[in-house]
């Protein structure tokens, strides 16, 4: 750019070495966000995994306790029951939050993304012009 001999080739060369850097970041924020997508995928995926094994057990011991329980505390059974179903209940309504949460995160990220593109590509013409 030192080398440029009049003020139209300095804004040519700044133009022509903005694209690429410019194509670079975008690359990057892909990149970026395509890990986040993917940790998240698995990340759920392990997290229920998890959750799932967990319930079974409890389910499987609750009934187990159900069997040999004294007689007169089919009251506290149902109760504990109804617990289970409602924290069972409440981690798929988190489930589905969390899922909504990163598919809108995802969504801004390509938003953003293009229009950021879209300005580059705006920009690099009209600074090769000047």
């Amino acid at each position: 750019m030192l080398a440029a001999k009049d003020p139209q080739e300095f804004f040519s060369l700044t133009a022509a070495q903005a694209q690429p850097t410019a194509e670079k970041a975008i690359a990057y924020g892909r990149h970026l966000a395509g890990i986040a997508s993917s940790t998240q995928a698995e990340f759920a995926k392990a997290t229920e995994s998890q959750i799932s094994e967990a319930t079974r057990k409890v389910s499987t011991l609750v009934d187990e306790v159900t069997k040999n329980a004294p007689a007169g505390s089919e009251n506290a059974v149902a109760i504990l029951k109804s617990m289970i179903g409602n924290a069972s209940a409440g981690y798929e309504q988190l489930t589905k939050s969390a899922k909504q949460a990163v598919e809108t995160i995802e969504a801004n990220v390509a938003n953003a993304t293009s229009q950021f593109t879209q300005a580059a590509e705006k920009a690099a013409p009209r600074a090769a012009r000047k």
